[in-house]
């Protein structure tokens, strides 16, 4: 996670860091991804980076709260966790191939290559037996969806059916 130095910085600063890691992020897996192109992008210096971050792996594992924070904003501002349609609208609007979401490429790379580089155990709070139940089914067919796209309408009709099965 970042440093107390990163945490001080002003948020136009911050903000650049962000938009450079979401950038090489998307673009390369954890693997390919460079410290180079980052603070090139990020109008920062090598030091600079070392000094927010531990390594590269640090600031993915950063990135990658910041965009979970993001797309499940929609969950913490009201929307019910057990409502079936607003759910299965929700998967489908973030796979949707039309959808330009700052974060496709970032989740796409995160199934295909990063995934297990990552701990399991992220969540800051224990779900209910529901809720982990409709979000492993959620997460287990955006992963489906973003790696076999023309099995999109098939995926969500199957995620609709089980969670009308879970929750009813």
């Amino acid at each position: 996670m970042p440093t107390s130095t990163f945490e001080k910085l002003p948020n136009e600063k911050k903000e650049r860091i962000n938009t450079a890691l979401l950038k090489e992020f998307s673009a390369y897996s954890l693997a390919e991804a460079q410290v180079a192109r980052i603070v090139d992008d990020a109008e920062i210096s090598r030091g600079s980076f070392y000094k927010y971050f531990n390594d590269i792996s640090d600031a993915y594992r950063y990135e990658f709260g910041q965009v979970m924070s993001s797309l499940h904003a929609p969950f913490k501002q009201g929307a019910s966790a057990t409502d079936v349609t607003e759910i299965v609208r929700m998967v489908e609007q973030f796979v949707s191939e039309s959808n330009r979401s700052e974060y496709r490429e970032f989740m796409r790379l995160y199934y295909q290559r990063n995934q297990y580089l990552l701990p399991t155990d992220i969540s800051p709070r224990t779900p209910t037996e529901l809720e982990w139940a409709s979000s492993v089914l959620v997460h287990q067919s955006i992963k489906e969806i973003l790696l076999n796209p023309d099995q999109q309408t098939q995926y969500l009709e199957r995620l609709e059916r089980v969670l009308q099965q879970l929750f009813h």
